[in-house]
């Protein structure tokens, strides 16, 4: 049995199934999607932040107004606006609410970058933000680091190399998992538009069949004829004569092909 071909839903179940946090943004910087590795990184839910703007869904800690998180993060979404281009961070402190804190915050380190979503004219329509959360590769590197100052001994020295070496092979992860990502979105783009041009042509053999009177094998060689001698691709060919049928022009849509 052949394999069946990924609908545009299944593509909605890929982003929501990715294991890093994502987060799709409007131009206006409003959040229109969600998946679920970010409702459990941020501690909110989907229904919570879409439809809002970015810093009303996810506010800065009141009490930490030195993180300069919300700062940062704006600058780097009008980065990807102006040059239409996958913009990045350094490790970024960005506290999230968590009503179980007694400052109704929970500290967090992230890696942010931001990728833009174009139109086939090149145009941003949308972004696509991915983060990691680092917090934990932080506080490791925090711990070994204050040890390393107490006491500046060989293993001190060895805790932090492998801390560090941890926290980049993490980030290499991460930079993986986008890169997994952004090709199966263009998969899934290219099956979709395949599933289009195959409805087209299906639509194109049918009129053909009604117009020759013959079968869809003959009928599909006809368009394939019209297009060896016309050097037109064969779903523009199908495409020009489903919009011939839809105006009920008179007479035969097809030329002569010499085919049955």
């Amino acid at each position: 049995m052949a394999p069946s071909t990924p609908s545009f839903a299944d593509f909605e179940a890929i982003f929501r199934a990715a294991t890093s946090p994502l987060l799709v943004l409007d131009t206006g910087l409003t959040v229109l999607e969600v998946n679920r590795a970010c409702e459990e990184a941020t501690f909110r839910e989907r229904n919570e932040v879409v439809g809002r703007h970015v810093f009303d869904a996810y506010p800065a800690n009141p009490g930490d107004p030195d993180a300069g998180g919300m700062r940062e993060l704006e600058a780097l979404f009008r980065r990807v606006l102006a040059t239409g281009t996958a913009q990045a961070l350094p490790v970024l402190k960005y506290d999230v609410p968590f009503a179980g804190s007694p400052t109704g915050f929970r500290e967090k380190y992230w890696s942010p970058v931001s990728s833009p979503v174009l139109d086939p004219g090149g145009e941003v329509t949308a972004l696509l933000h991915h983060v990691e959360d680092v917090t934990g590769f932080h506080e490791e590197l925090a711990r070994i680091e204050r040890a390393y100052r107490q006491t500046d001994t060989p293993t001190a020295r060895d805790h932090t190399a492998v801390a560090q070496r941890g926290y980049e092979r993490h980030l290499a992860q991460a930079t993986y998992d986008l890169r997994r990502y952004r090709e199966l979105e263009e998969e899934a783009s290219q099956l979709r538009r395949a599933m289009r041009s195959r409805a087209t042509i299906d639509q194109a053999i049918g009129i053909v069949q009604a117009e020759r009177r013959c079968g869809p094998e003959d009928a599909f060689q006809i368009l394939v004829t019209i297009s060896q001698r016309t050097n037109t691709k064969l779903r523009d060919i199908a495409a020009g004569l489903v919009s011939l049928a839809e105006t009920d022009s008179p007479g035969p849509l097809l030329p002569d092909t010499g085919s049955p």
